[in-house]
Formats: structure tokens, sequence, C-alpha cells
């Protein structure tokens, strides 16, 4: 990591201090707006900005902080204040005074101490099951909050890639319906400010415009909080979205960039050509590596240059400043291979010095299983990295799922390539730490990718509810939503998110409505799916058990979790037809087992020397 090129000495800032004196201090933002005592780092990087105030000099006076240096940059309407937070320091107010000629300005500045609360930052793991939803498209709670006054875009539900004003305070509404439908934690796309033209369909939340401020459209900093507070007091976890690739244009330090090597120059670099295995690659060529990690990610979204050690501090204590502000439980951070490598290692590393428990999934969208466990803390790589990093995303298993339910059978299709990708599972350091999932708010809705087949439905989230690793899944799969091709339409409204609405698909009525308006078996899917997902939350056996699985023959796949304690059998039969199932290749786990339950149908199940498993059906049998 480098200082920026255009940093300046602080002997050059009291050299220029008598240019302006004349003028009066004005302050406009400084960022983080506050801080707390007892970090293991001490120090704590001001951005302070405001009209040349390269030319005032702070200082401070408050027993237990001090300035440790001021940088100064090209732009004069920027300097960066390192204080540093000593342990005898106590919670208060700090005066941070601005002084030029005759001229000063104070800042209140607020150090607060830690939360000690266990209800909050408590990680997530393979005993969750997560719901992803995006905040502007699943339920509207505060209509009022639509269209804010000042703000580049409204609602227009009518355009599949406008705002379509979901908010905080729908997702507050229905929390009760997640807990039901058997969700631990809940993760949005990222709810900070986006306030970009309607042209830039920023509705999704990842071209920030202020990395400290919930989008207004959303609700406020504190309606998140209040949001975080009920989950957490139901049980649920809460799990943030963040973006250190990039931001969006309108982005207020873009237009008034500190230093020339903040973002990268779009006019040198272009925009990325989103090779990630370049990052990686032992024989790639400077030029793809240097194209992937410094061109923009879209035109509208300035890829930041985390080689600036401004850039990198600022962006690490924004993580650090919304954990311990909000009570986060975990966090996604999309696009991780796209910024530089060791920013990001050293991201995750400051992360977890200072949250132990916490967890992080980087989006590692790779295609293969030894690409994606690269990424993975613990992963012996020949060039000598280490990520820090928790969890990574499985897209391999979901290219799996998506694949093998949908070709016909052979050597090493159909269903097969679920097998042929936990068989992989050596080159992950911890293979139950990936999050895996039939679907995201960047994929085609996995009801259709299987083409609406509702018996290879229920074959994909009967694998990722039981099989090994952090399961999520995708606002709608309940009630068999579809969506694909443009991201719009990946992302459509759930029914009944807003007032107007004719169906409301948070209801058993509405749900009955919309399978006569679609002729899905909606009632089934959201039965099927509320039953295992409630079962799967106190089974020890499927969070952490042995995974022991079976080559697929003819197209069915068998495979066990068990401990000591418990075995469960999950059968998976992609043919159409039903098949009959010799049951003595499995003897080494049946083990006598004469009988199971059936969690699917509740109904007990006879174990004998065959077993009937119907067409284009999952079994989780639990032996008894």
């Amino acid at each position: 990591m480098r200082t920026s090129k255009a940093i300046s000495s602080f002997l050059l800032f009291i050299f220029c201090v008598p240019v302006l004196v004349a003028q009066s201090i004005q302050i406009d933002r400084v960022e983080p707006e506050n801080w707390w005592i007892g970090f293991q780092e001490p120090e704590v990087q001001l951005l302070v900005h405001g009209d040349n105030i390269q030319t005032a000099i702070p200082s401070v006076d408050y027993p237990g902080v001090t300035i440790e240096r001021i940088t100064l940059v090209e732009n004069p309407n920027y300097q960066f204040v390192t204080l540093r937070i000593h342990d005898e320091a106590e919670a208060g107010t700090v005066e941070l005074q601005f002084n030029r000629g005759e001229y000063s300005y104070t800042h209140q500045y607020e150090i607060k101490e830690r939360s000690s609360d266990l209800n909050r930052n408590q990680g997530f793991d393979s005993t969750d099951l997560i719901y992803l939803l995006m905040p502007d498209r699943f339920a509207n709670g505060d209509p009022e909050n639509d269209s804010i006054e000042g703000m580049l875009e409204g609602v227009n539900r009518d355009n599949p890639n406008a705002r379509h004003g979901g908010d905080i305070q729908g997702v507050i509404d229905n929390l009760d319906y997640l807990k039901n439908l058997g969700m631990t934690a809940v993760w949005f796309t990222p709810i900070i400010e986006n306030d970009m033209p309607p042209e830039y369909g920023a509705y999704h939340g990842y071209a920030a415009t202020d990395m400290y401020r919930v989008d207004r459209r959303f609700g406020t900093n504190d309606k998140y909080l209040e949001l975080i507070d009920k989950a957490h007091d139901m049980g649920l976890k809460v799990i943030m979205d963040m973006i250190h690739n990039h931001v969006g244009t309108e982005h207020w330090f873009v237009k008034d960039q500190p230093t020339s090597d903040w973002v990268h120059d779009i006019e040198e670099k272009g925009t990325t050509n989103f090779r990630a295995a370049t990052v990686m690659d032992p024989y790639a060529s400077d030029f793809d590596y240097s194209a992937m990690v410094q061109g923009w990610f879209v035109v509208d979204m300035p890829d930041m240059d985390q080689r600036n050690e401004l850039v990198a501090n600022y962006l690490i204590q924004n993580t650090l400043w919304w954990i311990e502000y909000s009570g986060i439980d975990g966090i996604r951070m999309d696009t991780h291979p796209y910024p530089y490598k060791e920013y990001m290692a050293e991201w995750s590393r400051r992360v977890l010095e200072e949250f132990p428990d916490f967890n992080m999934v980087g989006e590692a969208w790779m295609s293969n299983p030894p690409s994606t466990a690269y990424w993975q803390t613990g992963f012996p790589s020949s060039d000598g990295y280490e990520s820090y990093l928790p969890s990574v995303t499985d897209f391999p298993l979901y290219d799996a799922i998506a694949a093998g339910l949908n070709e016909e059978e052979s050597w090493d299709t159909g269903i097969y390539r679920l097998y042929d990708v936990l068989s992989q599972d050596f080159l992950f350091p911890d293979p139950n730490l990936n999050v895996i999932f039939p679907g995201n708010h960047d994929l085609d809705r996995i009801f259709s990718v299987v083409g609406e087949d509702y018996g290879k439905f229920k074959i994909a989230l009967s694998f990722v509810l039981t099989t090994r690793g952090i399961p999520q899944l995708y606002y709608g799969d309940e009630i068999l939503m579809t969506g694909g091709g443009p991201d719009g339409l990946k992302r459509k409204d759930f029914p009944g998110g807003w007032e107007e609405d004719p169906i409301d698909g948070f209801t058993e009525e509405g749900r009955e409505e919309l399978a006569e308006k679609t002729g899905f078996p909606v009632m089934e899917s959201h039965e099927f799916l509320t039953r295992v997902a409630n079962w799967r939350q106190d089974k020890d056996v499927i969070h952490n058990g042995e995974l022991t699985h079976f080559i697929p023959q003819d197209n069915v796949y068998v495979y066990f979790r068990h401990n000591v304690e418990e075995t469960v059998m999950v059968v998976l039969n992609a043919n159409e037809e039903a098949q009959e199932l010799d049951l003595n290749r499995f003897s080494e786990l049946l083990d006598g087992t004469s009988s199971a339950y059936d969690v699917v149908s509740d109904q007990t199940v006879q174990i004998g020397e065959v077993l009937e498993v119907s067409g284009m059906d999952a079994m989780i049998l639990e032996l008894e």
C-alpha cells in the first residue's frame, strides 16, 4: 500500500498559512462523525472538508486525545487529521479547534464507549438461514419518503429499472413474516445514499454518494438502527451489504476529489475486463491484471484506488464505524476480487481484529472451486496471499444446481454436477462457511431457471437447505416468483408490499390468489419451505454434521448428514419417473434403521431393502 503522491508535508502547511489569513473558516464535513474508545487500533483518521480548510491549523485540548499527524493533499479543501485516542481517554466531546489568523472554528467531536451488548455483532454461520431482499422492491412501509425534495430520482413502478419506493419501514413491518418463514438472518442490498440521476437505475444501492448516511428514500440512520434492534429482539440477525471497489459519480468526494489518485482515471483505464482470474493467475500479464482491478465497473461507478493510504483508511474506518454504530452481525462485501487484493486482506484483518466474533462473506463470482477457495482465509496459495476472509460465495455450487437440473444425465452431467463440485471441497479451508444459494439479485430467479418446474425447484431448495454451508434464499422464492433477463426483471416487487397491490403474498389468502392467478403451487411451496426452514433451525446435524455422499446413479443423488446423535438421509431424484432405490448400497449409514421421519411430507417412512422415490422430488429423512 502506498500513500498518495499528492500528499504534502506539515511544513508546507505552515508556510501556506499567511496566504488566506483574512478568510473565515468553514467546515462542511468531518468523517467519521464520531469514534470510540477501546479499539485495538488507537488512531482515527478524520477527513475534514471545507473551503480552503488546509490553511487552518487544527489543535485539541482533551485528556488522552492527541493529534498524531496532519496530512495535506493537492486539493486545498481537504486536510486529514489523525487523532490518537490513548488508553486513559474517557468518553466525551473533544473540541477540535481550527485557527487561521484571527479566525477560529471549533468542531465538537464525540468519542464514545464501545457497546457491551451481547446481542450485537454476532456473526453468522451454518446455523443460519439468510433471506436476501432488495429494500426498494420488498415493501413500501412509508410512502411519505418515496420522493425527497432535492434528490435526483423519485418513484416510477412502471419502469423496472427505476425506484419503486420500498424502504426500511417495509422491512420492519414484515420481520414477523420472515421469522415465521424460518429465516434467522436478513441481508439486504445497500441502504446507504445513492443520489444518482434516474438513467443510472441506482435503486440497487451499489453507487454510493454518501457512505455515512442512509438514503432518505429508504429512511434515516435512526430508522436503520430501529430495524436492527427489532430484528435482534426477535432473534434475527442483520447482514449489511458494502462496496469498496467503487462509488457513484455523484459522490461528493468524487465531484471534489482530495487527490488525483483518489479514484482511477477512466480516460486512462476504461472499464474493467471482469476477468477476476487475473488476480490469482500466475501467468497474467500486467495489462490484463491492471484492466481488471483499475477499470471502472461501469461508467457511472468510479473505481476507488485503495493503494492510496488515505483511501484505504477511509474505507476501513467506514466499515468499523457502521459495525460499532449499528450493531450489524455481518457484512457481505460486493465485488470482493475487484479492488487490490492486498487492501481487501487488510480490511478483513482489521475488522476481525476489532470484532473477533464477526463474519464477512466476499462476493467471489468465480467459475470453479479453486479460484473461489483462493479467497478464503487459510488457503495455501502459491503466491503466499492470505485473505483473512472467513466466508466466500459459492457460485460453482450454484452453477452446478442450475446446470444439473436442466440437462440430460450422463457420466459427468445431470445431478452428478452437485456431487462433482462438493467432491472438490478439499480445496476450501472451511467449506461449511461457504454461502450457498439457489439464486440472488444478479441471477435469474431459480423457479424460472428450472423452467417453472416445481419438482426441480423443490430439489434445488432441499439441497441448499441440507448440504454443507450457510444457506441463503432470495426474497419471493417461497412464493415461486419468476423473472430473468435484464436486472430490473430479476428484481420484481414482492406482491403485497405496496398498499395498492391487488394481491398480498405476505398473507395466506394472498398466496391462494397467487396460486389461482399463476397456476403455480404457491401454497405448497410456501408450506414446504416454512416446514424445512423451521425444522433445520435446531438441527446441529445439518449445521455442523459430517457429510457423506454417494456417486449419483440414474440421476438420483443420495447423501447423509450425520453426527454421533443423529443421521439425516437426503434423496434427490432428478428424473421425471419414480425410482426404486436399492438401500443395500447405503448400509454403512443406515445401520439397521427400519423407519424414518420424512420432514417434507410429515410422515413416517419404512426403511427396508428398497425405497420408492417419486419422480422429480426430494426426500429429507430423519433416521429413527
